[in-house]
């Protein structure tokens, strides 16, 4: 009897096992139609609607999928690209090949350079404006259009776009509109007129702008090509967060999003996801974690902070970030700058006593590399020109920044 019951006792200990916080979708085990997921966007309901290169899944908040291609309907191609949801009647989709379509109530109408002023087959970005006001981003232009007979196509002839090439959309609480572009940089469209910000007029960190977010503090995150994370704040000013100057895993992000939370999370072109909470960060990848992918397209947070992930490969994945547990994160360093702005002067501390402060400019520019013994530090940045600047931290405990204004 004894021996009966510690074999039993042993048994619940060994099948007793830790909740993965990765659910994974593949074509094996699911209705997904094939691995590389291109966007998701998450509705009012909380319905997921999944564009893959092989069709439109929708899945509702009760976790019933559902497939739209054109096997089974008049959606106008299979390769979708982006995706726009008003409701579950009313939504558009974005494809790679075939224009625009629109869902109605049952009815599909395809838009295209052929039936409409559309200046592209390929729809890379839709949006609309709490006036109706539908923006499409193409290859060959941003169309405004009113839903029904006006259109018009801005490009680097008519406006101040630099580049024809959109990427992405995005519209905040002002109706205002903020253009991705390739190798155009940041556009936006505020009372009419087209602005714009590259590298040769702003500190933003690249000109292509893949992806935009906005975080409760009305800052912008940009997703760049080459120049990692920007951040286009209020004051039109840019904070950069690359390789040199933060953890962020890469200089390449394809995707940018915030959750409810005030959490960014980044989907990595080829180093998986990296999740930053404006102090710490958590690199994901396939190396220390379940995911199936490090090249990741798309990323979103629902209504219930499940984050959503479209991978290149490795198809749909869920995270529940309550069950991540000794993923690798960055040390959290409390620090100080005082005063900052600075003049001549300013004092760094913290919870630590030994490491190495370097200071960037905002374009990525070493000014700065000192070695600290104490926590409380002197620095003197009287030769420093009138700007703002990022102060990076680094021991062997972890790393962390802090931004710098100096004015003369």
């Amino acid at each position: 009897m004894k021996r009966f019951l510690f074999l039993t006792f042993v048994f619940g200990i060994v099948t007793l096992q830790a909740q993965s916080p990765f659910t994974i979708y593949n074509e094996d085990n699911s209705d997904l139609p094939v691995n590389q997921v291109n966007k998701i966007v998450v509705d009012a309901l909380n319905n997921k609607w999944v564009g893959t290169e092989n069709g439109l899944i929708k899945i509702d908040a009760s976790g019933v999928w559902t497939l739209i291609d054109t096997a089974n309907s008049d959606i106008p191609a299979n390769e979708i690209r982006s995706i726009y949801v008003i409701d579950e009647e009313h939504y558009f989709v974005g494809t790679y090949l075939n224009g625009l379509g629109y869902y109605n109530a049952g009815v599909w109408t395809n838009y295209t350079p052929d039936n409409s002023p559309l200046a592209d087959y390929h729809i890379k970005a839709i949006n609309m404006t709490s006036a109706d006001t539908i923006w499409i981003g193409t290859p060959s232009g941003l169309i405004k259009w009113d839903g029904a007979d006006y259109w018009f196509v801005y490009n680097t002839v008519n406006s101040l776009l630099h580049s024809p090439n959109i990427i992405d959309v995005y519209i905040d609480e002002n109706d205002d509109v903020f253009i991705g572009t390739l190798n155009g940089g940041l556009s936006t469209y505020i009372d009419g007129f087209i602005d714009y910000y590259r590298t040769d007029n702003s500190l933003i960190s690249d000109n292509t702008v893949m992806s935009i977010a906005e975080d409760e503090l009305h800052n912008k995150w940009l997703a760049t090509s080459f120049g990692g994370l920007s951040v286009f704040t209020p004051d039109a000013t840019f904070l950069k967060f690359t390789p040199l100057t933060s953890d962020i895993s890469d200089w390449s992000v394809d995707a940018v999003a915030i959750d409810d939370n005030n959490i960014g999370l980044l989907a990595m072109a080829s180093t998986g996801l990296n999740i930053f909470d404006n102090t710490d960060w958590t690199i994901l990848t396939t190396e220390n974690s379940e995911l199936p992918d490090d090249f990741v397209n798309t990323v979103v947070a629902d209504n219930d902070q499940l984050v959503w992930l479209g991978t290149d490969t490795g198809g749909l994945v869920v995270l529940n970030r309550d069950l991540l547990n000794g993923i690798q994160q960055t040390t959290t360093i409390e620090m100080q700058v005082y005063p900052n702005p600075a003049t001549d002067n300013c004092i760094f501390s913290g919870n630590f006593n030994d490491g190495e402060i370097r200071i960037y400019t905002l374009s990525g520019v070493l000014v700065l590399t000192q070695k600290i013994k104490s926590n409380t530090n002197f620095i003197q940045v009287s030769d420093f020109i009138s700007g703002n600047y990022i102060i990076q931290f680094t021991n062997d405990e972890g790393a962390a920044t802090i931004p710098l204004s100096i004015i003369h």
